[in-house]
C-alpha cells in the first residue's frame, strides 16, 4: 500500500517537492526554496534529552564552602570532568524546535544512593572520588542540575539551518542520508550529505535519532576541478557522488571514528567519455547507477563495510543491465527500485541475494494508493490546485492578504504527477464543508511582526506556538546560520511563529493505473526480506479482482461438496490398517544422561512413532543403536520426556533430552550431536512433533502457563492445562505421589508442591509389620527441624502421640485418645487443614483435631519414618498439583531474550535487538520446518547479535606494545575475562540461519572508553582499564567487534516502533484490559494503551516521564508498578487508579545497603529485588496503605547464592540460578511473603523465566 505523504503544510516552503531521502524514523527532503527541511516520524517515544550541569564550590577557612573557587579550579558550573563551561544561563535548546519540559532541578541520587534534599557530594578536591556524606578531609563540593529539553516538531517538517543567512546565496540541490549500518555505531547516528548549487558537498554533524536536525554544516573539500553533481550514502556509510563531466568519485575510509572520510577517488563512468552518469544509489555491497541514456549499470566488487580499502569501496567495473531507468534506489540489504523511463511506473528487482546482488529481472509493482492527507489543506478530496505563488515570504511587510493568497499559503507539494480525471476537478473554496481545522474568513495576517493570525467564529484566540512544522528559510531554524560557513552570519533571535492550517477530510483510495505518474523513488529505508517479499511485489494479478469474483467461488464450492459426498460413501467401510508406524534415522553421536564426559560414542538414531486413524501418536520412542545396529545401547519412551532443546555450539550441532529421572537427580541430559545443521533442524522437528502430541501439547499456550527462554534464545512454555484435567475431581486436584511397597527406604520423604495451606489433604495407606513398635508421619517445614504436626502412633504405650516441633525443641505431647492400629494390619491416616487447625482421621474415623502451631502455608515437605511398607500417598490440593521434575517444556518457536505475560493470557516478548514482540497464539515457526500444520500467527523474525574478540598487547622496554607476552598472560586474542582464546578467523556462527552482515571492526564504544586507535590501557591484564596511557600502564587491550544476522520465523508479531529493554504484563479483574509497562532503550517509561485479551498488541504508546532511566519496571496486584534504574536504584509509581492508570509521580525507594538494584519484580505480598551481584531480596511490609514497604530482607540459602533472574506474581515466585537451572520458592503466603526454601526443577541453561500466570494464585486483586 502506497501513502500519500503530506510533504508541506504550507505551499511556501514546499510547492515543489524535489527531492527525499529517508532513513528509518526520519526524511530529510527539498522545498521549493532549495533549502532542506527534517521529518521525525514514526516514533511513539518522544525524543527528550537530559542536559546535566555540576555545581563546584570549595571549603575555605572563614565562608565555609563558597563559590568562591582557586585559580586553578573549574568553573563553578561545569561538565562532570570539569573541562567545560556549563553555566546554567549558557544552557540553551539547539533550536526552537526543543522545549523545555521544566526548570532545572538538583539531582538527590547518585549511584543509587539518595542523597540530601541539597543533593551535595563530597570530595578531597575535584578530580577525585565524590562520597554522599561529609567527611573531615572533604575539601570541595559538587552537586548536579538536570534539565529535560523535548524535541517538539514530530510528524511534521522542520527547516534545517542553511548555510548561509541569506539562504538564495547558495542553495542545495541534491541531499542523502545513510549510515545507519555503520559497524560500532547502531545507536541511532546518520550521516548527512549535501550538494550545493556551486557543486560543494557539505556534511552535516552530529545528526542522530536524538538530534535530528544535527548541530552544523561542515564544507568537505574536492580534487581540484571538480563540482559535485549529485551524491549517495550507502547504509554502511560508503559515500558515492556523481560529478558534472559525468564520473563518479568514491569517499574512502568514511569510518565511525572519521565519519567524514579522508579522501576522494575517482572512478570512470561506464564505457566511454560519452555515457555520462547522472545518478548513483549505493546499498551495504553493491553500487547502481543511470547514465545520461537511461541505461542501468551495477558495480561489481563492492564491499560496503570495509572502509579501509580503496579497491573495495569503488569496487572494479560496471556491468550494464537489462532496461532503461530514470532512477534508482538501493535498500540497506541491496534490493533494488527503480522508475522506469517511458511509463514512469516503479520496478523492483527480483532475485537480488548476498550471492547474486544483480537480481534476475525488473518486476512492476501494483499497490493501493492512499491519497489521505489528514491535517493537510490540499488533499485528495479538496484538490485545491492554484497556481504557486513563490513570492510570498514571511518578511513580506504587507499588513494583509486576501483570503485566497491566504490559502494558498496552506497546501502540500504532490510527491507524484497525476493526470486529473474528469471527476476529479477543481473545487472552489466556498464548496468545501466547514468542519473544524477549516478556515472561515481570516481578518488579519500580520506579516511584517512575523505573527499570523486568524479569526474562527465561536473560538477564542490563542497563542500561536513557538515552531512551525514547516519553516520558510528565513524562520526559526532557518536563521540559524552556520558562523563557521559563512563569516558574515549574524544569529537572529527573532521568532516568526506560524500557524497550522489545515483541511479535514475522508481517506481516498485508489487503484495505480496509467493516470499515475512517478518521479522517483527512495528505499533508504526499506528493511525488506528477500525471502518473504509481498505478494503485491511480485503478483501481476493482484490488482484483478479475479480471485474474488463470485463465479470463481460458486465454481471451488461446488468442487468441494462433491468432493466430501464421494468420501462419505466409503465410511462404512472397515478401513484396511487400523494403526500406521512411521520410523526415521540417523547416524550421529551421543553422550549418555548422567554423564558429564565429552560426546564421543558413534550411534544409529532411530524414532518410532505409532498412531491411529484418530490419533496422529499413540506410542512413540527413541532408540540408540550401535553404529551397526548390532545392539540396542538405549531405549526411552517419548512420554518419559519432559523437555527437548537445542545446545548448538558453533559448528557443533547438538539437542539435549531431558527426561523426568534426569530432572529429578539434576544430572546430565541425553546429548546427540549431528553431522550437519539440516540434520540438527530435521530431528528437533521430529522430536518436538512427536513429543509435543504425545504429551498433549499441541497448540498455542494456555492462561496458566510459565514461560522460559534458553541462553539460545529459544522460547519454551510449560501449561499445566492437562494436568488439570488429570488431577480435577470432586472440587479438588488429587495426586498420587510415588511410594515404595518396601520398608528398606526410610525415612520416606517426598515434597508437597503446594504446601499445606486451608482445604489441603494427605491420604497416608500402607501395611504395619509386626516388628514395627511405632511409626510417625510428619509434615516438615523447610527441614525436619521444624515440624507443622507430628503424628506417632505409639505400639508400646497404646497411644497416638501429636506433637509439633520448632528450631529442634519438641513441644508439649498430646496423647488423649486409644489406638486402634494393629500390628501386622492395614491402616490408612488422614490430614486434613483446616483454618483453625489439623483434622486427623485414623482408618476413616475421626481421631483427633491439632491446633496450629506453625503456619501450614510454610509445609514444604511429607516425611514418613518407622519402617512400615506404604501402600498409597494421596495429596489433594486446591490448586493444581505440578511435580517440578514431570514438569513438561513446550518450544514455542521465535528468538527473544526476554518473555512476560499474564494471567489473561496475553504474552510478549523482546528480541535481542530491544523489538517488542506479541503472541499470536500460535506454534511452531522454523523449529517445526515442514511439519508445520498450519502457518496461522506465524510470522517472520529477524534478530541482531554482535560477537566480540579481545586483542591484548604487553608493553617492552624494546619494542614498545606489542603481542608478545609473558608466559603467564593471557591469550593475545581472548574472549572477555582473558580465560578462552579466541581469534577473528576461529569465530565462527552458530547455525546456517545466522549471516555475517558486517566485517570486524574496532569497538570505539567500548566500555570504560577507548583513545583514538581503540586501545584501554591498565597496569595488568586483571586490573581496571582505562582510555589514556598512564606511565604505569604495561597492557592495553582493545575490542574487536563483528555483527551477525538471523532469519526465523515464529508465532510473535512486531509491535509498534519503538525499541524497549524490558516490559510488564499484569490484568485487571474488575476491567477488560491489561496494564502494559514498558522501559524505552533511552531509558524512559512507556504506558500501552489499548491492551487487552481481544487486542493484545494495544493501541500506542504513552510516555511517562521519569527523573532517572529505567533498566527494568514491574507492574502487579493493588496497582503496584516498580521499576529500578540504570544506576541501581529503585522507584515505585503513586497515584495509579482505574482512573489515572499511569499515576502521578515516581518516589525513591532506597535500594539494600551496598547492593544495587538490577531487576523488580511484584508479586502479591512483596516486591522482589535481584542486584548485580546475583542476589535475591524481598521487600517487606508491601500493604495497600503503606505500599513502598519498610525494609529489605534478603534471601540467602547456601546452594543457591547467585541468581541470573526472578520472577514473582501472586504467590508464586520462580527464579534461574547462575547454572541455568530453574527453581521454585516454597512456602510464600500472607504471613510469610519471602518463602522458606528453594525447590530444583529443570536445568536447561535457562536465562529467562516468566511466571506471572502461573495458576489461579496469581489472579490480581479488584481495583
Amino acid at each position: 500500500m502506497w501513502i500519500d505523504q503530506d510533504l508541506a503544510e504550507t505551499s511556501q516552503c514546499l510547492a515543489l517537492c524535489c527531492l527525499v531521502s529517508i532513513t528509518r524514523g526520519e526524511f530529510l527532503d527539498f522545498g521549493g526554496d532549495r533549502q532542506i527541511y527534517v521529518h521525525v516520524h514514526g516514533l511513539d517515544i518522544p525524543i527528550r534529552i537530559k542536559e546535566e550541569s555540576y555545581e563546584n564550590q570549595r571549603w575555605l577557612p572563614l565562608e565555609g564552602f563558597s563559590a568562591r573557587l582557586l585559580p586553578t579550579d573549574r568553573w563553578q558550573f561545569s561538565s562532570e570532568d570539569g573541562l567545560t563551561d556549563r553555566h546554567l544561563e549558557k544552557i540553551r535548546v539547539p533550536s526552537m524546535a526543543w522545549q523545555w519540559e521544566g526548570e532545572w532541578k538538583i539531582e538527590t541520587v547518585m549511584n543509587g544512593e539518595p542523597l540530601d534534599h541539597d543533593g551535595w557530594t563530597y570530595a578531597v578536591d575535584f578530580p577525585a572520588t565524590y562520597y554522599s556524606t561529609k567527611q573531615w578531609s572533604s575539601c570541595v563540593r559538587r552537586r548536579k542540575w538536570v534539565r529535560i529539553r523535548r524535541y517538539c516538531a514530530m510528524n511534521s517538517w522542520c527547516a534545517v539551518a542553511p548555510l548561509h543567512k541569506d539562504p538564495t546565496r547558495e542553495p542545495f540541490i541534491d541531499i542523502s542520508v545513510g549510515g545507519q549500518l555503520m559497524a560500532e555505531d547502531r545507536q541511532g547516528s546518520l550521516q548527512v550529505w549535501a550538494v550545493t548549487a556551486h557543486g560543494r558537498v557539505m556534511w552535516r554533524k552530529d545528526v542522530s535519532l536524538t538530534c535530528p536536525e544535527g548541530t552544523k554544516w561542515i564544507s568537505v573539500s574536492l580534487p581540484s576541478g571538480c563540482e559535485m553533481r549529485t551524491i549517495n550514502c550507502g547504509a554502511t556509510g560508503l559515500v558515492w557522488g556523481v560529478l558534472w563531466s559525468g564520473k563518479a568519485i568514491v569517499r574512502t575510509k568514511v569510518t565511525p571514528n572519521s565519519p567524514m572520510g579522508e579522501e576522494w577517488v575517482e572512478v570512470d563512468s561506464p564505457e566511454d567519455s560519452s555515457t555520462k552518469l547522472i545518478q548513483v544509489s549505493v546499498g551495504q555491497h553493491s553500487v547502481w547507477g543511470v547514465t545520461s541514456d537511461k541505461r542501468v549499470w551495477f558495480r561489481k566488487g563492492v564491499k560496503g563495510e570495509t572502509h579501509s580499502s580503496v579497491e573495495l569501496s569503488k569496487g572494479s567495473g560496471w556491468v550494464e543491465m537489462v532496461g532503461n531507468m530514470s532512477m534508482v534506489s538501493v535498500a540497506p540489504n541491496d534490493q533494488v527500485f527503480a522508475v522506469g523511463t517511458d511509463d514512469r511506473s516503479l520496478y523492483f528487482r527480483v532475485g537480488v541475494t548476498s550471492a547474486e546482488l544483480t537480481g534476475k529481472r525488473w518486476r512492476c509493482l501494483n499497490a493501493s494508493v492512499n491519497m489521505s492527507r489528514a491535517g493537510s489543506a490540499s488533499s485528495s478530496c479538496s484538490n485545491l490546485h492554484r497556481p504557486h505563488r513563490s513570492t510570498i515570504s514571511l518578511h513580506n511587510t504587507m499588513g494583509s492578504v486576501e483570503e485566497c493568497e491566504w490559502s494558498e499559503t496552506s497546501r502540500s507539494a504532490p510527491t507524484s504527477l497525476k493526470i486529473t480525471p474528469d471527476w476529479q476537478k477543481t473545487v472552489q473554496p466556498s464548496s468545501l464543508p466547514a468542519s473544524e481545522g477549516s478556515i472561515e474568513e481570516p481578518s488579519l495576517i500580520n506579516m511584517a511582526n512575523g505573527e499570523v493570525s486568524v479569526s474562527y467564529p465561536n473560538r477564542p484566540s490563542r497563542k500561536l506556538t513557538a515552531w512551525s512544522p514547516v519553516r520558510s528559510v528565513g524562520s526559526l531554524l532557518g536563521q540559524e546560520a552556520n558562523p563557521f560557513t559563512d563569516p558574515n552570519a549574524e544569529f537572529d533571535g527573532i521568532v516568526h511563529p506560524e500557524r497550522e492550517v489545515s483541511l479535514d477530510c475522508d481517506p481516498g483510495w485508489y487503484q495505480p493505473d496509467t493516470s499515475t505518474l512517478w518521479s522517483g523513488v527512495e528505499a533508504g529505508a526499506l528493511d525488506l526480506n528477500p525471502c518473504q517479499i509481498p505478494n503485491w511485489f511480485v503478483d501481476a494479478n493482484f490488482c484483478d479482482g479475479l480471485e474474488k469474483a463470485s463465479w470463481r467461488n460458486d465454481m471451488l464450492n461446488a468442487l468441494k461438496h462433491c468432493n466430501m459426498s464421494i468420501i462419505q460413501k466409503f465410511d462404512k467401510y472397515e478401513p484396511a490398517v487400523e494403526m500406521k508406524s512411521c520410523l526415521k534415522s540417523v547416524e550421529c553421536r551421543y553422550g549418555p544422561a548422567g554423564s558429564n564426559r565429552n560426546i564421543v560414542d558413534e550411534c544409529t538414531l532411530e524414532l518410532e512413532w505409532v498412531g491411529t486413524r484418530c490419533s496422529t501418536v499413540e506410542t512413540a520412542s527413541l532408540s540408540i543403536f550401535t553404529i551397526d545396529k548390532s545392539s540396542i545401547k538405549l531405549q526411552l519412551s517419548l512420554a518419559e520426556i519432559v523437555c527437548i532443546s537445542s545446545s548448538s555450539d558453533p559448528g557443533s550441532p547438538k539437542i539435549s533430552v531431558h527426561t523426568r529421572e534426569t530432572t529429578k537427580n539434576n544430572t546430565t541430559p541425553l546429548r546427540l550431536q549431528f553431522v550437519s545443521d539440516n540434520d540438527h533442524d530435521e530431528w528437533m522437528a521430529y522430536l518436538s512433533y512427536v513429543h509435543a502430541a504425545i504429551a498433549d501439547l499441541e497448540g498455542p499456550a494456555g492462561e496458566s502457563s510459565i514461560w522460559t527462554i534458553t541462553n539460545l534464545g529459544n522460547v519454551f512454555v510449560f501449561d499445566c492445562a492437562s494436568l488439570k484435567k488429570q488431577q480435577y475431581s470432586g472440587g479438588v486436584f488429587s495426586k498420587h505421589l510415588q511410594c515404595n511397597n518396601s520398608s528398606d527406604h526410610d525415612p520416606w520423604t517426598h515434597q508437597l508442591n503446594n504446601g499445606f495451606p486451608p482445604d489441603s489433604c494427605l491420604t497416608v495407606s500402607g501395611f504395619i509389620p509386626k516388628n514395627v513398635m511405632r511409626f510417625s508421619i510428619n509434615l516438615d517445614l523447610i527441614h525436619d527441624k521444624n515440624v507443622a504436626i507430628h503424628i506417632n502412633p505409639r505400639f508400646d504405650d497404646n497411644c497416638i502421640v501429636r506433637n509439633w516441633k520448632e528450631n529442634d525443641e519438641w513441644g508439649t505431647e498430646e496423647r488423649e485418645g486409644m489406638l486402634t492400629l494393629t500390628q501386622g494390619g492395614d491402616f490408612e491416616i488422614k490430614i486434613s487443614c483446616l483454618r483453625e487447625g489439623f483434622k486427623v482421621s485414623v482408618n476413616g474415623i475421626v481421631f483427633t483435631y491439632f491446633e496450629h502451631k506453625l503456619s501450614p502455608y510454610n509445609v514444604t515437605a511429607v516425611r514418613v519414618c518407622g519402617g512400615v511398607e506404604l501402600q498409597e500417598v494421596i495429596y489433594d490440593s486446591k490448586e493444581v498439583i505440578v511435580p517440578l521434575e514431570e514438569m513438561v517444556w513446550k518450544q514455542v518457536g521465535g528468538h527473544l531474550k526476554k518473555v512476560e505475560t499474564c494471567s489473561a493470557g496475553v504474552t510478549w516478548g523482546i528480541s535481542a535487538e530491544n523489538v517488542p514482540y506479541s503472541y499470536t497464539g500460535g506454534w511452531g515457526g522454523q523449529f517445526l520446518e515442514c511439519l508445520q500444520k498450519s502457518p496461522a500467527g506465524i510470522h517472520g523474525m529477524t534478530d541482531h547479535c554482535t560477537l566480540d574478540v579481545y586483542e591484548n598487547q604487553r608493553w617492552n622496554p624494546l619494542g614498545g606494545f606489542t603481542s608478545r607476552g609473558l608466559p603467564t598472560d593471557r591469550p593475545m586474542w581472548s574472549d572477555s575475562t582473558g580465560l578462552h582464546k579466541r581469534s577473528k578467523e576461529s569465530t565462527r556462527l552458530l547455525s546456517k540461519h545466522w549471516q555475517w552482515v558486517t566485517d570486524w571492526n574496532i569497538d570505539f564504544k567500548a566500555p570504560g572508553g577507548v583513545d583514538s586507535e581503540g586501545w584501554q590501557y591498565a597496569v595488568d591484564f586483571s586490573t581496571t582499564y582505562h582510555p589514556h596511557k598512564n606511565l604505569t600502564d604495561y597492557v592495553r587491550r582493545r575490542r574487536w567487534i563483528r555483527t551477525c544476522k538471523l532469519s526465523t520465523s515464529g508465532p510473535w508479531l512486531e509491535v509498534g516502533n519503538s525499541k524497549v529493554i524490558d516490559i510488564s504484563l499484569q490484568d485487571s479483574t474488575s476491567l477488560d484490559v491489561v496494564c502494559v509497562w514498558a522501559v524505552s532503550s533511552k531509558g524512559d517509561a512507556l504506558y500501552r494503551k489499548g491492551v487487552s485479551k481481544m487486542n493484545p498488541i494495544g493501541d500506542s504508546w504513552e510516555h511517562v516521564a521519569c527523573g532517572e532511566p529505567l533498566d527494568t519496571i514491574s507492574c502487579g496486584c493493588s496497582n503496584q508498578v516498580w521499576a529500578s534504574t540504570k544506576s541501581g536504584s529503585s522507584y515505585w509509581r503513586f497515584g495509579i487508579s482505574t482512573s489515572n492508570p499511569k499515576g502521578d509521580v515516581w518516589e525513591l525507594v532506597e535500594p539494600p545497603k551496598g547492593a544495587l538494584i538490577k531487576k523488580v519484580s511484584v508479586a502479591r505480598w512483596a516486591v522482589w529485588a535481584l542486584d548485580r551481584d546475583g542476589k535475591i531480596y524481598v521487600r517487606r511490609e508491601v500493604t495497600p496503605v503503606f505500599p513502598e514497604g519498610t525494609h529489605w530482607q534478603p534471601i540467602s540459602t547456601p546452594d543457591y547464592d547467585i541468581f541470573k533472574d526472578v520472577s514473582a506474581s501472586g504467590d508464586e515466585v520462580w527464579a534461574i540460578t547462575s547454572s541455568g537451572t530453574l527453581v521454585r520458592r516454597l512456602g510464600v503466603s500472607c504471613d510469610n511473603p519471602a518463602g522458606c526454601s528453594w525447590c530444583t526443577a529443570l536445568s536447561a541453561n535457562w536465562r529467562y523465566v516468566s511466571a506471572r500466570s502461573y495458576t489461579s494464585k496469581t489472579m490480581p486483586q479488584k481495583r
